[in-house]
């Protein structure tokens, strides 16, 4: 690409929020990278200290996203959401120390997840590989 057809692109940093405005599907997405995004979309940078693990975890929770759709706005797939009204939902802020806690305790969870279903797909294999023996 040539750097005038995203020029007018959005700076995406590790640990900023993303949300497109115009065609809410439910979603608040965190940015694990950083990178460029489409103007359409709306960065959110915290202004004051968080925990982003934290924030990453509630704005995909059902309460936060119910609250979203109440303020959708719109007859079709891919509401709008106003700026306005987006902002207006309030969002809890423990401390720090227990935003931390908090992210962490589900992070350990995230990860033993994952290591379930690594598991989960090492057994798969490990029956197909049995049943193709058995049955040669």
């Amino acid at each position: 690409m040539t750097e005038n057809s995203v020029s007018s692109y959005k700076v995406v940093e590790v640990g900023d929020f993303i949300i497109s405005l115009r065609s809410f599907q439910g979603g608040i997405e965190f940015s694990n990278y950083k990178g460029i995004c489409s103007p359409a979309y709306i960065i959110l940078r915290p202004s004051i200290e968080i925990n982003n693990k934290f924030f990453k975890y509630y704005l995909k929770t059902h309460k936060y996203i119910q609250e979203l759709t109440k303020k959708l706005e719109g007859i079709r797939d891919g509401k709008m959401i106003s700026y306005k009204y987006f902002s207006e939902i309030r969002l809890p802020f423990p401390s720090i120390p227990e935003q931390e806690k908090i992210a962490s305790f589900l992070s350990s969870l995230d990860n033993k997840i994952e290591s379930l279903e690594n598991e989960i797909k090492k057994i798969e294999n490990w029956k197909k590989g049995l049943l193709q023996k058995m049955f040669v």
